[in-house]
Order: structure tokens, then C-alpha cells, then sequence
């Protein structure tokens, strides 16, 4: 799948979400990488349908987005609403067969055990939030859509539940494409073909992960210091830090702090590094 954007805005009144954003990614699975009100669900928004842009266009595989795209889109937003979690999930994907003119539960079990679902036979009100998201992302399959929008999946997730949901996407992108956003770097990273950065609505960067995370190249470094509090505002950008004993270990971006060393570029350093430098543009 091929998604460009071309001199796309989106404004809400006064507030202005996307500006001239322009961008061409391609892959089975997307990312949006970007902090809160970067403009990540705006994007996604405009593909979906449910905000009209106020200048510039959306193409996918080089067509404008039209009625006839959004037919074969499933959009999963971040905020579940009013899903049925009260029911068990075999009820809820067997009623949303049924809806299609598919009466067969066991189609809905095959599908439950293929995410892992299978011996779960109880209200999805007590699951983790992680099996709730997998029940959510296995009703919007039941459509069986082309191309699967989610806008931050992972969120209010653990590190466990954050990598079932990711292996779930990745197994899932044979059968459909997906764009997701996130603003945690290594989440893109794990899955994503390509990325699309965003920062304060702006499009900054964009390629496979080994392309952008190469920009950072020569620009990340790492110092240790005598144990002290975490430093407030310097020249260069924290990445992380670890406290070790005596030590605080120091991960940054940008200008090299004192008697660090280089080391070589992760895609969280590229993210820290191009969306600092933007904001410095403003």
C-alpha cells in the first residue's frame, strides 16, 4: 500500500492540526509517530472520513480517498466508546457475523483462538486491557477490511500486553495493510515497514526504520556522572537515564554533553533528534 498525503491541512477553528503536510509512505504496515498533538489522530481522521481536510488530499495507491476506499477501511480509535465489552467475545463477534448474513459460531471461535482468545469463554469486562484491545481490533476484522486504522493502540498498556497487541498486528498484516499511531518510537520500530514522523502537525521526516534512524548518525552519545538530580534544561537532548550506584548514565542527542562518547543511532535517538529540531524552527 502506497499512502501520500499532499499539501494536506486540517484546522478546528483557531487550532490548527495538520499544516501543509506532505509526505509518501509505503508498506503492509504504517506508522505515525508522534508526541500528543502532533497531529497523529487528525491524519488518521481525514483518512477515515470523519473530518473533511481544509486543503490538500489523501492518496492511497495514487487514487484520492473516496466513498469507495472508505468502504473497505476499518477505524479503530483510541477510546473504545460504548463496545460491549459486557458481553463474551464470541457473542459479540458471532452477532457481528450475523450482521453480514454469516450465521456460523464457530467461524467466531476460529477466529478467537487465532488471537490467542479461544479459552476465554467469560464477559470481556474483567480481561486486561490488552485482551479488550484484541477483542476490538478482532471486530474490526470481522469486516474484513482492506486497510485497518488504528490510533494508538498500545496506549494505557504494560510492556507484556504492548507486545501481544504488536505481534498481533504484525501477524496481521498479510491479510490486510494497517496504519497505526503511536508515540513510542520502538513500537514503530518492532512492526512498521515505513513511518511518518509528525511534530506540531508538520510532516518531518519519513522512510523505513533503518533510513531514519540513520539521520541520528554521529548525533548520539553517552556520558555517566557523579549521582545528581537529573539535569534541567542544557544544549543537548536526554534521551534516558539509568541511576547505577554512584552513577546517573545518560543517553543524548544533539550536542555532546561533557567527556561522553559517541554511539551508534536507535530510532528513539532519530525521533528525539528531528522532533527537537523542529521545534526549534517555530
Amino acid at each position: 500500500m502506497r499512502l501520500e498525503a499532499r499539501n494536506l491541512s486540517l484546522a478546528y477553528g483557531q487550532v490548527t492540526a495538520l499544516r501543509d503536510l506532505s509526505a509518501d509512505v509505503h508498506g503492509r504496515v504504517i506508522g505515525i509517530l508522534g508526541a500528543t498533538a502532533s497531529g497523529k489522530t487528525s491524519l488518521l481522521q481525514v483518512i477515515a472520513g470523519f473530518l473533511p481536510p481544509s486543503g490538500g488530499e489523501v492518496r492511497i495507491d495514487g487514487e484520492p480517498v473516496s466513498a469507495r476506499h472508505r468502504q473497505n477501511m476499518a477505524f479503530v480509535p483510541q477510546e473504545p466508546g460504548v463496545f460491549p465489552f459486557f458481553q463474551r467475545p464470541k457473542e459479540t463477534l458471532s452477532l457481528a457475523l450475523s450482521l453480514k448474513g454469516i450465521e456460523s459460531s464457530d467461524y467466531a471461535q476460529r477466529f478467537l483462538d487465532a488471537l490467542g482468545l479461544g479459552e476465554e469463554d467469560r464477559s470481556a469486562s474483567g480481561y486486561s486491557t490488552g485482551m479488550k484491545q484484541k477483542v476490538r481490533i478482532a471486530y474490526a476484522m470481522i469486516h474484513t477490511p482492506k486497510l485497518l486504522l488504528l490510533d494508538e493502540p498500545m496506549t494505557g498498556l504494560d510492556v507484556h500486553e504492548r507486545f501481544r497487541v504488536l505481534r498481533l498486528l504484525d501477524h496481521l498484516r498479510d491479510p490486510v495493510s494497517i496504519i497505526f499511531s503511536t508515540h513510542h518510537p520502538e513500537e514503530a520500530a518492532g512492526i512498521c515497514d515505513e513511518i511518518l514522523i509528525l511534530n506540531r502537525g508538520r510532516a518531518v521526516a519519513w522512510g523505513n526504520p533503518s533510513e531514519i534512524t540513520a539521520r541520528a548518525a554521529g548525533h548520539v552519545f553517552e556520558a555517566s556522572i557523579s549521582l545528581q538530580r537529573l539535569p534541567l534544561e542544557t544544549d543537548w537532548r536526554l534521551v534516558s537515564a539509568e541511576r547505577d550506584g554512584d552513577y546517573l548514565h545518560l543517553r543524548t542527542v544533539g550536542i555532546s554533553p561533557p567527556n561522553a562518547h559517541p554511539v551508534p543511532p536507535r530510532l528513539t535517538d532519530a525521533y528525539v533528534l528531528l522532533t527537537s529540531e523542529h521545534e526549534s524552527d517555530d
